[in-house]
């Protein structure tokens, strides 16, 4: 009997042990799977995508790139309908001077120059970084298929210019016809390439950062914080204005564009004296006569060549080179007001502390 009691102690111990090594077992398979789940969220955390100053600068300078193009290519098109008459009207007795178009096409050819150099050529935009790759390829494939296009487009405007330049019409006015054809098409392709590259871009753009600058305490950063959200609503309502203006010919109704118009003018108004209103320290300073000197002059200029066309187009007298004359003003007026944001926004992020 004694016999059997010590059997019976020993395989329940052995059961006791087996049991216990199991259940450390488990532990520790779950203790390592927690340890995992929980070193597998950190680098999560760590490697989440953020809209870093990278990022901004990147997507900026591709702001930039677009408003050059799109500036280069409109100038140049509406030269060319300003030039050239009819095609159906062409003789060869005909007076056609296509200066403008010579003058806007060269500068086209430069500005492909400068941007295959600066890309494929181990210049600024192949030395740009972003933190987010993705936004990186996606861009700079749009902008890589969008340059080989306007190429195109370019080598087909030469050709129709050079055409006229050359007086070619005069022993052949019938091409006129199938050269105003060329351009027309070779235009509304790079209008489609330049809309997929343009819709790339802006997918991109950095969300708005809401600032409460009543909330902080410090100074200089609270003049950042106002300026920042200036500059940020005043890029709003610029890109809103421009998406409308863009579309717009000689007999348009602008009535639509200049409510627009007023409502961007009296929001910049509005956030003009939120600025000056605000106190800059000897430290922050410099950003104010920047932000006055600079950004308002362009802002204001934009508004005024704005009107300036709007105004003529209501008395409905003008003619087609006045219209191409006061449009392109109003686009490198909007350029000129673009550029100065970009370098505003620069000089405002050197600020550390904000």
């Amino acid at each position: 009997m004694s016999k059997l009691k010590i059997t019976f102690v020993l395989i329940f111990a052995l059961l006791l042990l087996i049991s216990c090594s199991l259940i450390d077992n488990l532990k520790e398979k779950s203790g390592s799977k927690e340890e995992g789940d929980k070193k597998e969220e950190v680098v999560k955390e760590e490697t989440a995508e953020t809209n870093s100053q990278k990022d901004l600068q990147f997507y900026n300078k591709y702001i930039d790139v677009l408003n050059k193009i799109s500036e280069a290519v409109e100038q140049l098109q509406k030269a060319y309908y300003s030039d050239v008459p009819d095609p159906k009207s062409v003789k060869k007795n005909s007076m056609i001077f296509a200066i403008a178009s010579e003058v806007y096409s060269g500068s086209l050819e430069r500005l492909i120059k400068d941007y295959k150099r600066s890309y494929y050529d181990k210049g600024e935009l192949a030395k740009l970084e972003a933190d987010n790759e993705a936004m990186k390829n996606d861009i700079e494939n749009a902008f890589k298929e969008a340059l080989k296009v306007l190429e195109e487009y370019y080598n087909t405007a030469r050709t129709v210019i050079d055409y006229y330049i050359n007086k070619d019409y005069k022993n052949n006015p019938m091409l006129a016809s199938e050269h105003d054809d060329k351009i027309r098409n070779a235009y509304d392709v790079f209008k489609e390439s330049f809309d997929k590259f343009n819709t790339t871009v802006r997918k991109y753009k950095p969300p708005k950062n809401l600032r409460d600058p009543d909330k902080i305490s410090n100074p200089d950063e609270k003049a950042a914080a106002v300026l920042m959200n200036t500059y940020e609503n005043t890029l709003d309502g610029a890109e809103a204005f421009y998406e409308k203006f863009k579309g717009i010919n000689k007999n348009s109704d602008v009535s639509e564009a200049v409510k627009m118009l007023d409502e961007f003018e009296n929001k910049f108004k509005e956030d003009k004296s939120k600025v000056e209103s605000v106190e800059f320290t000897d430290r922050t300073k410099y950003m104010k006569y920047n932000f006055e000197d600079y950004f308002t002059k362009t802002v204001n200029d934009f508004v005024k060549e704005s009107r300036k066309l709007f105004d003529s187009m209501n008395k409905k007298k003008m003619n087609d080179r006045e219209f191409n004359s006061g449009y392109d003003n109003v686009i490198n007026y909007y350029n000129y007001m673009i550029n100065a944001y970009n370098s505003s926004i620069g000089t405002l992020n050197t600020f550390k502390t904000y």
